[in-house]
């Protein structure tokens, strides 16, 4: 039987070349939009609901993964640390915008009724956090604000 196709080393080389950046060339530079299906969080299996509040991380092999919160998204990114590429957060203001992951603030405060209870929730600066909490009364004792590199650094 005669193969197919049959190439040499050097144009076998090339073609393993050219796939590997299609291949990476498909990954999504920036966030994705959640499926109009419903999706459960990679972390907890709960449905992703609040926009507020969800998070998602693009893996190495340039997979999407959706989180229902920050805390969820959290957690997994602890346990999966070599394996994130990139994390977007959405705005807790603002939740059709999303902020990625070097630039967001996580604010954690009792005011802040998140999905799995963490009381977590993003914004675009600690400007915008902390004028959003003094709006709400929270008293400068009561809440923390954290980028969220910092967050995911200490616990």
């Amino acid at each position: 039987m005669r193969p197919f196709l049959r190439l040499s080393w050097p144009w076998a080389g090339l073609v393993c070349l050219v796939l590997t950046c299609l291949t990476l060339g498909c990954q999504p530079s920036g966030p994705v939009e959640l499926p109009a299906s419903p999706v459960r969080c990679v972390q907890c299996q709960m449905t992703v609901a609040d926009p507020r509040f969800v998070v998602q991380e693009h893996t190495t092999k340039g997979r999407v993964l959706f989180f229902d919160s920050v805390e969820c998204a959290q957690r997994y990114a602890m346990e999966h640390r070599d394996q994130i590429r990139r994390v977007y957060l959405r705005s807790f203001l603002d939740p059709p915008r999303w902020i990625e992951g070097g630039k967001a603030w996580v604010v954690r405060w009792a005011g802040i009724r998140s999905p799995m209870g963490g009381n977590l929730a993003a914004f675009a600066s600690r400007e915008e956090a902390r004028a959003w909490l003094e709006s709400m009364g929270a008293g400068s004792g009561e809440f923390s604000v954290r980028r969220w590199s910092e967050l995911n650094a200490q616990e």
